[in-house]
C-alpha cells in the first residue's frame, strides 16, 4: 500500500503538464472509467488556478493537512477550487478510509462502475431568504415585497422578502416582543432598532421588541443566528436561549440552539455566558457548550461554526446524521434512514451552499458506500448494494 501512495495523483500531474507516458495513459483512462466523479473531479483540476499546490494535498493523503490547506486557499476567492473543495477533501478521506479497495481494484485494472444515485424525481433548489413576522398583537406578516405596504401602521418597522430594519420611534413606549419566524428551506437578516445586524438561519425564531428598555438590549433565539451587536456600553446586548444569557457590549459572535445543548462561538469581541450559577468569558475564537449542569469552554473551528452565515456547508468529521439535520433544514427534507446504514461513520468537506440538492447527494456519494433517493420533499438515505 505504501508505494502506491499518491500514485493517481502523480499520473494526474503529469498528465496536465503533457508528460505522460502511453502506460501511464492507460492507468489514467482506467481511473477515468470508475466514475463520472473522478472525470469531472480531473475536470475540475484543469479548469482551476494553483493546480501544482492542489496536487501536492493530494499525493499527500493526508485528510486533515489537506483540508486545511485547501480551505485556507479557497478563501483567496478561487470560485473553481471552492466548489470542489468538498470533492477533492472528501474523498481524500474516502481514499484514506478505504485505500486497500481503491488499489486492488485500480492494481488490477477493473473499471467497476460506481453507482451515484437513485433515480431522482425531481431536484430541490437551496434556501432563500424569507421570514413570518408575528407582531406583538399576535398579526401575521409574511415578509415579501409587499410587506412594506401592510407595515405602514407600524412606522418603526420596515421590510421585504431580503430583511427586516426596525426603526426608532423617540417615544418611550412598554417592551413589547415581536416574533421573526425563519422557516425550513429560508434564511433572514434584520437590523434592530439599535443597529445591531442579526442573520438568522433556517428553521429558527427570534424574539425582539420594537424599542429596547433602558437598561439593557434583550432579544430572545430559538435555533440559529449570527449576531453583528452595535456597541453600547451603558446598555449590555443580551441573547437568552434555553436556559442561556449570553452578555455582550459590542461584538460578533454565533449561537447555536439547534438542540439542548447551546453552542456559543466568538468571532470578534468579548462575551460571557451565564447559566443558573455558573458563567463563562469567551475571547476570539473560543466557542462555550452549555447544557443541563456545565458550560464547557474550548478553542473554535471558526469556519465551521460560522460556515452557514458564510454561505457554505462545512463538513469537518461529521456523521450522516449530522450532515442530513442540515440538509433537511437547508432543503425542507424530511430524511429517512433505509437498512442498517453506519451512522457513526465522519465525513470531511465542503460545498457552497446556494447549490440544489443534487449536487450535495453527488459529492457525498462520491465519498461514502451511500445512495440517496429524492422522493417530493423526502430524502432516504441507505447502503448501496
Amino acid at each position: 500500500m505504501k508505494e502506491n501512495k499518491g500514485h493517481i495523483s502523480k499520473i494526474i500531474q503529469k498528465f496536465l503538464s503533457g508528460q505522460l507516458t502511453a502506460e501511464e495513459q492507460k492507468q489514467l483512462d482506467v481511473w477515468l472509467n470508475l466514475s463520472m466523479q473522478n472525470r469531472k473531479l480531473l475536470e475540475s483540476f484543469r479548469q482551476a488556478k494553483n493546480i501544482e499546490e492542489d496536487l501536492f494535498v493530494v499525493r499527500k493523503l493526508d485528510a486533515n493537512k489537506a483540508w486545511n490547506k485547501l480551505n485556507n486557499k479557497h478563501r483567496t476567492g478561487i470560485k473553481s477550487i471552492r466548489k470542489w473543495s468538498f470533492g477533492i477533501a472528501a474523498s481524500i478521506t474516502f481514499l484514506v478510509g478505504s485505500f486497500v479497495v481503491w488499489r486492488t481494484e485500480f492494481v488490477a485494472g477493473i473499471p467497476k462502475e460506481r453507482p451515484v444515485l437513485a433515480e431522482q424525481k425531481q431536484d430541490i433548489a437551496p434556501a432563500t431568504s424569507g421570514a413570518i413576522l408575528v407582531l406583538a398583537d399576535g398579526t401575521k406578516i409574511a415578509l415579501n415585497n409587499d410587506s412594506t405596504k401592510i407595515l405602514t401602521k407600524n412606522n418603526n418597522l420596515v421590510g421585504n422578502n431580503n430583511e427586516l430594519i426596525v426603526k426608532g420611534t423617540g417615544q418611550t413606549i412598554p417592551v413589547q416582543y415581536n416574533s421573526l419566524i425563519v422557516p425550513k428551506a429560508s434564511f433572514y437578516k434584520m437590523t434592530l432598532v439599535d443597529g445591531t445586524k442579526v442573520w438568522v438561519n433556517a428553521l429558527s425564531q427570534l424574539k425582539f421588541p420594537a424599542q429596547f428598555s433602558k437598561i439593557e438590549r434583550r432579544v430572545f433565539l430559538d435555533g440559529e443566528a449570527y449576531f453583528e451587536v452595535a456597541h453600547n456600553p451603558n446598555q449590555p446586548f443580551i441573547v437568552e436561549s434555553k436556559g442561556n444569557e449570553i452578555k455582550v457590549l459590542g461584538t460578533h459572535f454565533n449561537v447555536n440552539s439547534y438542540t439542548a445543548q447551546v453552542r456559543t462561538t466568538l468571532a470578534e469581541g468579548k462575551v460571557e455566558v451565564r447559566r443558573n450559577n455558573q458563567h463563562v468569558e469567551l475571547s476570539p475564537g473560543e466557542y462555550v457548550w452549555s447544557s443541563t449542569d456545565n458550560l464547557i469552554k474550548g478553542e473554535a473551528d471558526l469556519q465551521r461554526d460560522l460556515s452557514w452565515h458564510n454561505n457554505e456547508f462545512y463538513f469537518k468529521k461529521e456523521t450522516i446524521v449530522d450532515i442530513a439535520h442540515q440538509l433537511s433544514r437547508w432543503y425542507d427534507l424530511d430524511v429517512k434512514f433505509r437498512g442498517n446504514v453506519q451512522l457513526d461513520k465522519e465525513y470531511t468537506g465542503s460545498i457552497e451552499r446556494d447549490v440544489k440538492l443534487s449536487q450535495v447527494l453527488e459529492m457525498l456519494s462520491y465519498v461514502s458506500n451511500l445512495k440517496f433517493e429524492v422522493d417530493g420533499r423526502k430524502l432516504i438515505i441507505e447502503t448501496k448494494s
